[in-house]
């Protein structure tokens, strides 16, 4: 799963690596990106992807009627199947931006934090799914664990190579898409421990990224 990730990349840096050269939204880094917390988002415009700000856990439309608890992941391989995700899955498919993303390893009886990214921490893109709504929503979706992160978690975010970024916001039906996906054991990804500075959501800092002894 995915409960807790990172964007502090300098919006220059984003503004390059996403194609964003009219972006005309505020930017502020974030070390510690929580559930209900605004995210970056891009999504299929007219002529060009447009980056959006959404919040972070799908809530649909029944839903708004009936609080409950926001959908922050969506299994990819069940995605097509689930009557939330399945109305979804082939035209509100967008990129959640990141450059990290934290899990918490078991060690014993004991839990402690590490810190996950991708290629010495450049940004990349989760895929996700959203909703519109009086405040659009989004969800992580997820898939089984790279195998150099499995002794971490057995979930992982599926986190897109650039060449498929542009599918993914395609209109091309999610059954020819899912198959086109990276595999995480493709991604140099790397990890290691921070310290429980970050298991506060209301700590937003770089040292929630800072290796811990």
């Amino acid at each position: 799963m995915c409960g807790r990730f990172t964007l502090h990349t300098p919006i220059h840096e984003l503004v390059e690596r996403f194609d964003l050269f009219d972006f005309s939204l505020s930017y502020t880094p974030s070390y510690n990106i929580a559930p209900t917390h605004s995210v970056l988002t891009i999504v299929a415009g007219e002529t060009t992807p447009k980056p959006l700000y959404m919040q972070w856990g799908l809530t649909p439309p029944w839903q708004q009627q009936r609080p409950g608890k926001p959908l922050i992941n969506a299994r990819l391989e069940t995605l097509a199947e689930k009557p939330t995700f399945r109305r979804l899955v082939n035209s509100r498919r967008c990129l959640i931006l990141a450059d990290g993303f934290f899990e918490w390893k078991k060690e014993g009886a004991a839990k402690y934090p590490v810190y996950i990214t991708l290629d010495q921490g450049k940004p990349f893109a989760f895929a996700g799914l959203w909703d519109s709504g009086e405040v659009p929503s989004c969800t992580i979706v997820t898939q089984d664990a790279a195998s150099s992160l499995k002794e971490v978690h057995d979930r992982m975010p599926v986190i897109l190579a650039p060449e498929s970024e542009a599918l993914w916001l395609s209109d091309v039906p999610f059954s020819e898409v899912h198959s086109q996906l990276p595999d995480g054991n493709s991604l140099p990804l790397a990890y290691y421990r921070v310290s429980a500075h970050v298991n506060s959501p209301r700590n937003n800092d770089a040292s929630c990224i800072t290796p811990s002894d």
